[in-house]
This record gives C-alpha cells, sequence and structure tokens, in this order.
C-alpha cells in the first residue's frame, strides 16, 4: 500500500484558528519551525547524534473489535468522498506492526475510550472483557483514562477492569473464559490520569504520568514523560457520572506535572487528553488536513507548559493534523486519529542527547488511514473471532420473561407500559443499593431532547433468534430494547424543583406533552385546562398516597441523562447529594432476574383533567 509518511521537508501553510483567533502554522506531516537553540542559547548537538522516537497512538476505540459497517468503518479520500473503507481491530495491529518496523524507539499507546461508549452490543453484554483482552494483546504500552473507561464506575473500573476482581457472580456476570480457557484476568495495559481525583481525599485515582526510555547510538537511555489528562466534566457527565470524583482544571494540571518532570530531569515531555477538537467541514476534509481547528483542547494547546513537545486528543471522534504555537510561539503537533479504529498518528521525534529535549523543528506528524489492504494480526484476529461468537451465545442466552408487550405507545395522558416498567425500574434499582433508596423512580420514554433510553419494545411474542420463544426475553433483545448505558442515580430534590419539572413536560409551542413516567407508588393529575406553568397542583402528585411538600426534600431515582437536564426537564439540574447505584442495561437484566415474569402495567398513574392533551407519537 501507499506510505503516506513524509520524512523530509515539506511546505508549511498558515490558517486561523476559530478557537482562539490565532494564527497558526499548519503542516500535512512535515516539519514545523522553531528554535536551534537550546534553553541555555548554546547550540545543539550534531543532527547525527539525535534519538530519533516513534510516537504511535490511537484514540475512542469503544470496543470496535471488527470492522465497523457503519459510516464509522469510512474515511474520506483526498476529494473528500467517504469510500475508504478501514477499521478492525486486527487491522490496528497489523498497521502498527508496519509502521514500527525498523523503529528502534518506537512507543505505541492510546488517549482513552478503549471499551464502552458506542460499541456494539456483544462487548456490553459480555462485561468488556473482550475488548480488554483484544487491548492486552494489541501492543499498547499504556493508555490515557479515558471518560467512557468509567461508565461502570470509579469503583468498578480499578477493581475489575483493571484488577480483574470478580463483579458480581463469576461466569454469569463477569470473570468469563477468555481466548484462552482462562477467566478474565484484568488489564495488562496501565491506564494513567492526572487530573481524575477523589472527592473526599484529593488523590488521584490512577498515576498521573509515566515515563518511557528510549536508547541513543551509544545505548545511552533517555526518559520521555507523558502526561494525561481526561475530559475534565468526566465525573458530572451523563454515562460516566461518579459524584465521588472531581475533574481538575486541565491547564494547571499539566503545567504542575510538566514541572514535577522536569524537575526529575525528564526533558522531552509529550500531552496526552481525552478531549479534542474538531476542523471545519471535518466529516469530509482529509485525515492530514488542519485548518479552522476549534475544540475545548486547543485552548490548552495554547496555553500547555511550552516545554511540552506533542499534544494528542480524543474524545471527539474527529480526525485533524495540525501544527499549534505553544505558549513561546513554537509549533508543535496537535493531533487528534479519529475513533473505532479508523487511524493511527504517527509523531516523529529528534532528542537532542545534550539536553534530552526535543528538536522541535524536525518533528512531523502523519494521521494514517486503518485500511484493510494489510494483512490482519493473526493473534488478535483469532482473539476478536472468539469473542464475537461468544456475543453470538450470549445474545441468544435467556434473561427473562415477559406476559405481554411493553411498548412507548402512550396513552392520552403519556402513559405507556415501557416507561412505567422504566420507572419502576429505577426505584427497584435504587432501593437494593446501600446508601440509593428514594421515594419514588422516574424517566421519560418520549424526551423533548436528546437521546432516549426506552425507544424499543419489549415483545412477547417469539423473535426471530432461534433460541427465542413466546414470553421469553433474550439478553439481545433486553438490552438493545431498554437502557443506553447510563447509571441510575438517587438524588436530592425539593417538592418545589419537582413542581417545576413537572410543569416542563408541557414547553413546547405547539401545547406537545413530553411526559414523564412514574414508579407504581405514584398517582398523580395534572389539569391541562389551565395555562402551562400552573398545570401542576402538589396535592394531586401522590407519593405512597401522601401529597408532594414543596418544601419537603425527596429521593428520586432517575438515569443520570435525564436527572442532569439533558432530556429537557432543566430543573431537575438543580439536584444534590447524587448516589451512584448500578447501569440501567446491568440492573435491567437484574431486575428481570428477580421479578420474572414482568407484566404490562394498567395504564393508571397518569390523570389528565381540565381538556384534551396533545401527546407524542410512539
Amino acid at each position: 500500500m501507499h506510505d503516506c509518511r513524509h520524512t523530509g521537508p515539506g511546505i508549511s501553510r498558515r490558517a486561523l484558528l476559530l478557537g482562539g483567533a490565532v494564527t497558526a502554522t499548519l503542516a500535512l506531516g512535515v516539519p514545523a519551525y522553531a528554535s536551534m537553540k537550546d534553553a541555555s542559547g548554546r547550540g545543539s548537538t550534531s543532527p547525527d547524534n539525535y534519538i530519533e522516537v516513534q510516537l504511535l497512538s490511537i484514540t475512542d476505540l469503544h470496543g470496535n473489535l471488527r470492522t465497523p459497517t457503519n459510516d464509522d468503518g469510512l474515511l474520506p479520500d483526498d476529494d473528500g468522498n467517504k469510500t475508504v473503507r478501514v477499521g478492525g481491530a486486527a487491522y490496528v495491529a497489523g498497521h502498527a506492526a508496519r509502521l514500527r518496523s525498523g523503529q528502534k524507539n518506537s512507543i505505541f499507546f492510546s488517549i482513552g475510550d478503549n471499551f464502552c461508549g458506542s460499541e456494539p452490543t456483544d462487548n456490553k453484554m459480555l462485561s468488556d472483557e473482550g475488548p480488554a483482552e483484544v487491548l492486552n494483546n494489541l501492543g499498547l504500552r499504556f493508555s490515557t483514562l479515558g471518560n467512557h473507561e468509567l461508565d461502570y464506575g470509579t469503583d468498578y473500573f480499578l477493581s475489575h477492569m483493571v484488577q480483574g476482581k470478580p463483579a458480581g457472580t463469576p461466569g454469569r456476570d463477569s470473570s468469563f473464559t477468555d481466548s484462552t480457557g482462562n477467566p478474565y484476568g484484568g488489564l495488562k495495559v496501565p491506564y494513567y490520569s492526572a487530573n481524575m481525583v477523589r472527592k473526599d481525599t484529593g488523590a488521584t485515582i490512577l498515576p498521573p504520568y509515566n515515563v518511557e526510555h528510549v536508547t541513543g547510538p551509544d545505548g545511552t537511555s533517555y526518559p520521555i514523560g507523558f502526561i494525561h489528562l481526561t475530559l475534565q466534566h468526566t465525573p458530572t457527565g451523563s454515562s460516566s457520572y461518579n459524584p465521588d470524583l472531581v475533574g481538575l482544571d486541565v491547564v494547571e494540571t499539566a503545567n504542575k506535572y510538566a514541572k514535577t518532570l522536569k524537575d526529575q530531569g525528564v526533558n522531552a515531555l509529550v500531552l496526552c487528553i481525552h478531549d479534542g477538537a474538531m476542523q471545519q467541514n471535518n466529516a469530509t476534509a482529509p485525515i492530514n488536513s488542519g485548518t479552522a481547528v476549534d475544540g475545548p483542547a486547543l485552548d490548552l494547546a495554547k496555553k500547555a507548559d511550552p516545554d511540552i513537545c506533542a499534544v494528542i486528543t480524543g474524545h471527539w471522534h474527529w480526525w485533524f493534523n495540525a501544527m499549534v504555537p505553544d505558549p513561546k510561539g513554537v509549533p508543535r503537533p496537535f493531533v487528534e486519529a479519529g475513533h473505532a479504529g479508523q487511524i493511527i498518528n504517527e509523531i516523529n521525534l529528534h532528542i537532542d542527547p545534550a539536553t534530552g529535549k526535543v528538536v522541535r523543528e524536525l518533528t512531523t506528524s502523519t494521521n494514517h488511514a486503518v485500511t484493510l489492504d494489510v494483512t490482519p494480526d493473526p493473534a488478535v484476529q483469532r482473539i476478536v473471532d472468539y469473542w464475537t461468537e461468544q456475543g453470538k451465545k450470549r445474545y441468544a442466552t435467556v434473561a427473562g420473561k415477559v406476559t405481554g408487550d411493553f411498548t412507548r405507545t402512550p396513552d392520552a395522558a403519556g402513559e405507556s407500559t415501557l416507561g412505567n416498567l422504566g420507572a419502576d425500574l429505577m426505584l427497584w434499582s435504587a432501593n437494593r443499593h446501600p446508601g440509593g433508596a428514594a421515594d419514588f423512580g422516574l424517566v421519560t420514554a418520549s424526551p423533548r431532547t436528546g437521546s432516549n433510553a426506552f425507544d424499543g419494545t419489549l415483545r412477547y411474542a417469539k423473535g426471530d433468534n432461534p433460541a427465542d420463544a413466546d414470553g421469553v426475553l433474550l439478553y439481545g433483545e433486553a438490552y438493545a430494547n431498554l437502557g443506553y448505558e447510563n447509571p441510575v442515580l438517587t438524588v436530592s430534590l425539593t417538592g418545589e424543583q419537582i413542581r417545576q419539572a413537572l410543569e416542563q413536560q408541557w414547553q413546547d409551542a405547539d401545547g406537545a406533552m413530553a411526559p414523564l413516567s412514574f414508579s407504581a407508588n405514584v398517582k398523580a393529575a395534572f389539569d391541562v385546562g389551565k395555562p402551562v406553568g400552573r398545570r401542576v397542583n402538589p396535592d394531586a402528585f401522590l407519593i405512597n398516597g401522601a401529597p408532594l411538600d414543596p418544601a419537603k426534600t425527596y429521593r428520586v431515582a432517575g438515569l443520570g441523562y435525564t436527572l442532569i437536564g439533558a432530556d429537557g426537564y432543566p430543573a431537575l439540574a438543580g439536584f444534590t447529594n447524587p448516589f451512584r447505584n448500578g447501569r440501567d442495561h446491568e440492573e435491567f437484566i437484574a431486575y428481570l432476574r428477580a421479578m420474572s415474569p414482568l407484566s404490562p402495567s394498567k395504564l393508571n398513574r397518569v390523570t389528565l383533567v381540565g381538556g384534551a392533551a396533545v401527546c407524542p407519537a410512539s
């Protein structure tokens, strides 16, 4: 295949970076201008003695072990047409081996979100142990912590994913047999994050940086420090909501650890951040362009310690390859390598042995498409094939039973059997976790904005899978139709905040209702004959038979996405004292085990009075 690496001089371009109105030198894998002097002003060592180092990185694999068949598996060609088929873990390994061939000092790593998030369902049903085994065999040296690695919760990630300790019943909930015939043993790829700290102690949950050593021509070892940052608002995000954590400021944290490393004599520094940016028309832009880049990581790239020689980003699932001036005006690579195994970024450094610093004007950066015209790594492909087959078996495993259909089809009050099931699940989940007990649960099967965790149908009739039968709910059916990897939270809300959220069911200009669903211990009546904003009488919203008290504080269970206000009920976002229970998918499987067979509820929890309602279609 054509190798698009540029190793010689090239022509730099100038472009306006929109995020900070800063003119930056952009390069397509070619050297950017920098001073030939070291910090003391003395001339550098002869270029013949420079230590060459290759950095290879991927980001946001999200458990895409196979070549994606959707748009994630296509990159634009030079004309902007999405025709280049890419991706697949075995092809990532194959391309990495090709790029590393002949390189004495090569370091391969990830910028995070290696699993969870937008991954295929079979990984989710098997506790993401398949992607973990692939990571252990991909040749990665280390990884930055992404936000989605914390989707299961902080302690789950550290205990089960990293250390391999069983979570739940081994062989049923976790610790499945891997491709070697052994139970899951944990991640062998070390993770790092400098800005995710415990709220109670301020201690980082992972080491903040790592130091790798490269070898010069005479056998002398030289250190390179890698500082790692995670998306700052990870602790208050949706799927990775972790109230036990705090995200520290990324610029302050990067500069703090740059100083720490330099104080230790580490003068070659790389910044890895799981947050990113994008360029204009990114969907059709060539993968090695870097024009008009904008996003939160750009601000970091402009402010981070000038001795950092490269800023490698992720999270945004886009691609760009730019040179952005540091605080002293010296360009350095600012790059992102797509997602789902689409791209490997390569940065080539030259270290001056006299100073241990990177000779910045010789730095090059290239994004390489993970095309399918190389031989896929056979060992990785074998692991992928094994977990693909295990996923099929897991899909066909019986999760529980139902006596009728659960659908989003609303009645005149916006109530649906699937919505009621979801609300009952929230309350049940909260009350089974110590510290999570709630007064009632709520969800929305017809949100005003954002994603929908209840966008499916649980059918009584058998489906197409040979393992299915009438009344049987398979794992695959359960995962596909209820939940989207969101945590069940228990939060404190005042009665007045709850009343305001209830009023926010009617906010659309056409008068349509975006109904909330409530657990079975709630009975509500709303007067739609009154103006919007005055339809909720607290005396007509009963929790365990008692009217809603505006002055009282209640513990309410719901999905993180709903409670942070992303579904269109902003009053809910004023909660306090959040407690994280389990995730929606795993909690639903546990609910099925405990409560099967499930029967659709009567639609009698909500009544509309005073006029006709306008409710959304299912």
